[in-house]
């Protein structure tokens, strides 16, 4: 912990009111300008009004995007996209890959991470294999940090809430004449619910979580042509398991998660750069049970990457050289395998007419080279494209003790189609995307034989969104429908229908009012069908000239359902905060 206090404390000079020159061209990944894939973008308005400061309730309100949490506050979170794995969605943070690297199957699981210190979250649907690589085999949640845009100002908030909920965060945005940035301290705890559903198991014991987040973000303009990013970040989340159908047994499990990054940005002209970045991305994870004694897990992704961007009128172009290892350790496990990456993305935009093309190249040091590749056309409102994406399997999944792992697994693979109708105007957004993702070799776990590739299957189907503005209102509505076939097995906790609509009421500029009304059609899992259900939250903020409060009510129905089976939801729940700006 300490040596995190001092090097955020490092990159926090004294504060001045001088500007940044702005960059024209930075070597970034931008694939809003390479690809056409259907995006979501969470600003930090939005993520500030969630008075709890978490990111998975922002993520939920994603059409297509399908949660399903083990238990209420601290309870694994997954999220399934378009009717892909789990597994199969990539997170990043400012290019960093923060998947799990000590899980089973290196997925990401949501339900600690805070958002005082993020500026906003893109998802991006469809494979992005081609540039981000393995883990993006179905998409993609890009998280990017505040480096000081808000500077001199800093903001205080404190929560308090149901199930003995309390919370405060402190986040200062500070400028110097050449560099910039944004410290963040976050801490709550919750008593929280059962995480075993009571009815089923009649599970009383409440099961708490504590999170504590600290993060530093930065840049520093050494002159007019390189620019320096710091990336500094500790994340604990610790929170209380029931054990497999009994809540008194004492099972609990504390992630550590640790972020390191340094980018250097060398702007060459207006129109070309350079960017390197080295990270690390460290996981520890202790589970401590009464059954099953203690248990550590250790995982680490070291990542290197050196890109170069290229504009000139409506060409651009992006290219890059990635190297990543990943090691895992845990008491019976000790591995590791590098992959070493070359790809390039070209866009082309003229007179309505786009198109772009792409490729990678992985070389891994357990299957040796594989391809995958993206394109497509868009005319005005009408896209179409196609876009490959795979996941190579986890270091457990290949070499897990007592014959659960396969060192003969070949990497999942997906072959993605969509076409894309989208219409714009000054109030008012409607989109129509018919998709369909083909998967095969995928991973399946089988007792006695361990990890095997033996599932496939095909996940198609439509979505639909609109949005709306008026002066006093806002309204969003969205339905996916996707259904599933060729398969050679159960396709689990993901609905066939799901639908949402959110109206906001503005009555003053300091005032607003949400209600967001989500329905999901029933759902298989591996014991029972679990019946469809809908919720309704409400929540309100009032802005004052330093000041705000927020206050959320979630599921007003107090509606009792699940999204895995056996396990609880929250059920009737207020949540306030109170946040001050100096």
């Amino acid at each position: 912990m300490s040596w995190m206090i001092i090097l955020c404390l490092f990159s926090f000079p004294s504060l001045a009111e001088t500007h940044l020159d702005p960059i024209e061209v930075q070597a970034k990944k931008d694939i809003k300008r390479f690809t056409f894939s259907v995006s979501e973008e969470i600003s930090s308005a939005e993520m500030e009004s969630q008075p709890l400061g978490i990111l998975s309730p922002q993520l939920e309100k994603i059409p297509g995007l399908i949660s399903g949490q083990n238990g209420g506050p601290g309870g694994r979170i997954t999220f399934f996209l378009r009717g892909t794995e789990s597994r199969h969605l990539s997170f990043n943070l400012d290019g960093l890959k923060i998947n799990d690297t000590s899980n089973t199957d290196r997925q990401f699981d949501a339900a600690f991470m805070t958002t005082p210190f993020l500026k906003r979250v893109n998802i991006f649907k469809g494979p992005q294999a081609v540039l981000f690589g393995s883990d993006a085999l179905s998409g993609l949640v890009e998280l990017e940090t505040r480096k000081g845009e808000m500077a001199p100002e800093g903001r205080f908030s404190f929560s308090v809430g149901s199930f003995g909920t309390i919370g405060s965060s402190l986040t200062k945005d500070w400028k110097t004449t050449k560099s910039q940035g944004t410290v963040s301290l976050l801490r709550l705890h919750s008593d929280g619910v059962s995480r075993l559903n009571e009815k089923r198991y009649d599970a009383k014991e409440k099961d708490s979580t504590d999170i504590m987040q600290l993060t530093s973000s930065s840049k520093h303009k050494l002159n007019e042509k390189v620019e320096i990013d710091f990336l500094l970040g500790q994340l604990r989340g610790e929170a209380e398991l029931d054990g497999d159908k009994d809540d008194n047994i004492f099972d609990r499990s504390q992630n550590d998660q640790y972020l390191l990054q340094q980018k250097a940005n060398i702007f060459l002209s207006e129109d070309q750069a350079f960017s390197f970045r080295t990270g690390l991305n460290r996981h520890q994870r202790f589970n401590r049970s009464l059954a099953q004694g203690n248990e550590f897990f250790n995982g680490n992704l070291f990542q290197n990457e050196l890109i170069h961007r290229y504009e000139r009128g409506s060409l651009g172009l992006i290219s890059g050289l990635s190297s990543e290892k990943e090691t895992a350790k845990t008491k019976d496990l000790n591995g590791s395998f590098s992959l070493k990456s070359l790809y390039i993305q070209s866009a082309f935009q003229k007179d309505g007419l786009k198109f772009h093309a792409g490729g990678r190249l992985d070389h891994h040091s357990r299957y040796g080279t594989f391809k995958t590749g993206a394109g497509g056309i868009s005319f005005h409102q009408l896209s179409l494209q196609y876009s490959q994406g795979y996941k190579a399997p986890s270091l457990f999944q290949l070499y897990a003790p007592n014959n659960i792992g396969n060192p003969n697994l070949t990497p999942e693979v997906n072959h993605y189609l969509e076409l894309l109708w989208e219409k714009k105007r000054y109030n008012f957004e409607t989109s129509a995307s018919f998709f369909q993702n083909r998967l095969s070799n995928l991973f399946d776990f089988v007792f006695g034989s361990g990890y095997v590739n033996q599932k496939r299957f095909v996940a198609e189907g439509v979505e639909v969104t609109a949005k709306l503005k008026t002066r006093l209102f806002d309204f969003f509505s969205s339905f996916t429908h996707q259904s599933f076939k060729d398969s050679t097995g159960p396709v689990l906790r993901r609905p066939n229908n799901s639908a949402q609509t959110g109206i906001s009421f503005l009555p003053k500029e300091t005032m607003e009012i949400n209600v967001l009304v989500r329905w999901f059609s029933s759902r298989k899992d591996f014991e029972a069908k679990l019946n469809s259900f809908e919720v309704v939250d409400i929540a309100f903020k009032k802005t004052f000239d330093q000041s705000d409060i927020s206050i959320q009510i979630k599921n007003i129905l107090d509606r009792e359902y699940e999204e895995i089976y056996g396990y609880s939801v929250l059920p009737l729940s207020i949540f306030t905060n109170y946040g001050y700006r100096f």
